[in-house]
């Protein structure tokens, strides 16, 4: 059984004894494959992805290329390994003490992107390879993932605005939600404290947008309002006023006109 690269036996400690054990119980590993070499050579374990809760950094990482590769091939598909791991995956996610959760978002998005065009793209002749393929079981495993990603929208943990950030932009891609997702965006905005979160959520209000069909001229509407907002305005000088500045420090209205207008666009477009 193939093993992840640079990884030594005992660099998955990190993971557990109970989430070792799921992994065992309700991941079918005959699908876990690397796709450039034949099995069995090329079938991976549950260490591959013990690893993502590593303390060792590089360990992680190598197990998340590893991952990455095994789930998406070079990002054109949806491989038969990706229904397998992905509720895992969205636990790492979820769990403060994985060093890779960024970018274990990015390969969330790749594959929903895949899913997305596989979805679209119309059977012809020569059709049968891995380009813009997935398997059936994605759809339903995408939106159990969905659902299990909305929650860190509101994560408040010191930090995790990257990880929020980067929920948001995997959830652009949940076009068959469009209507729902919409309306907990806009929501969300309104209690968002990082600027670099607001925005995402405004990018991926326009990318859901031109998917809805009850929320579409909401969105619209709504992203009109945030390009000729400037939110809470300027930041007040401390030393003039602390108390007028503690309470701008408190509001959450962003100026986020550059990403509104962007979004804007992008809602608008035809489909």
């Amino acid at each position: 059984m193939k093993d992840a690269e640079g990884a030594g036996p005992s660099e998955g400690a990190g993971a557990g004894a109970e989430l070792t054990a799921r992994l065992v119980a309700e991941v079918d590993w005959a699908k876990v494959v690397d796709p450039s070499i034949p099995k069995p050579d090329g079938q991976y374990g549950p260490d591959l992805l013990e690893r993502l809760w590593s303390p060792d950094l590089r360990t992680a990482h190598v197990a998340y290329d590893t991952l990455h590769f095994t789930c998406s091939g070079d990002g054109g598909s949806v491989r038969p390994a990706a229904p397998e791991v992905l509720p895992f995956l969205v636990e790492a996610v979820r769990d403060p003490a994985v060093k890779v959760r960024p970018q274990i978002l990015e390969t969330l998005a790749v594959l929903a992107r895949a899913g997305n065009e596989a979805r679209a793209a119309a059977p012809g002749p020569g059709s049968g390879g891995w380009w813009r393929t997935a398997p059936a079981a994605w759809p339903a495993a995408w939106d159990r993932a969905v659902d299990a990603l909305l929650p860190l929208l509101a994560d408040d943990v010191e930090g995790d605005e990257d990880v929020r950030a980067g929920v948001a932009a995997v959830l652009a891609r949940a076009t068959h939600r469009a209507d729902d997702l919409i309306g907990r965006f806009l929501t969300r905005f309104g209690d968002e404290p990082h600027l670099s979160v607001a925005e995402q959520l405004v990018m991926t209000v326009g990318e859901l947008a031109p998917h809805a069909v009850e929320r579409r001229e909401d969105a619209v509407v709504w992203l009109r309002q945030r390009a000729t907002d400037a939110g809470k305005g300027e930041e007040p000088d401390m030393d003039d006023d602390t108390d007028v500045w503690l309470a701008w420090m408190e509001q959450h209205g962003h100026d986020v006109r550059p990403a509104a207008v962007v979004a804007l666009r992008r809602a608008l477009r035809p489909l």
